[in-house]
């Protein structure tokens, strides 16, 4: 029978919760990338590009949708947009032209317009 402490835990469950309590980090943790996976198409082919953001290159994230893994553009761009002026509103095309940032070119964000819709915008950083 193995021994007991005053616990009733035995020797390796009295080691292991000593570990715990040093406040050692559990193992090497992956690193989370900035931005928000888009929506992406439904793919038949069942094809895993990446496990986790660490295996995409630059700035590109790990997205899954169904059996699909693929290394695309997050849908978060640095920056904030531009602030709308309420006293002189900007001009803006009156419909929607983006829906998420990754929709829009280069470092440009999908941000509200002077017409109340969305469109491409350079962003403030």
């Amino acid at each position: 029978m193995p021994s007991r402490g005053c616990l009733g835990l035995s020797v390796t469950s009295a080691l292991l919760l000593g570990l715990l309590l040093l406040g050692l980090p559990p193992g090497p943790t992956e690193a989370q990338k900035t931005g928000v996976c888009p929506e992406l198409p439904r793919d038949l082919n069942c094809t895993e590009e990446c496990a986790s953001d660490n295996d995409c290159a630059d700035n590109l994230k790990c997205c899954r949708s169904g059996c699909v893994a693929r290394c695309v553009l997050p849908n978060e761009k640095l920056g904030s947009c531009p602030q709308l002026n309420s006293a002189i509103h900007p001009l803006g095309i009156c419909e929607d032209q983006c829906k998420e940032d990754s929709q829009c070119p280069g470092l440009m964000k999908c941000c509200r317009n002077g017409c109340g819709n969305v469109s491409c915008a350079t962003p403030n950083f």
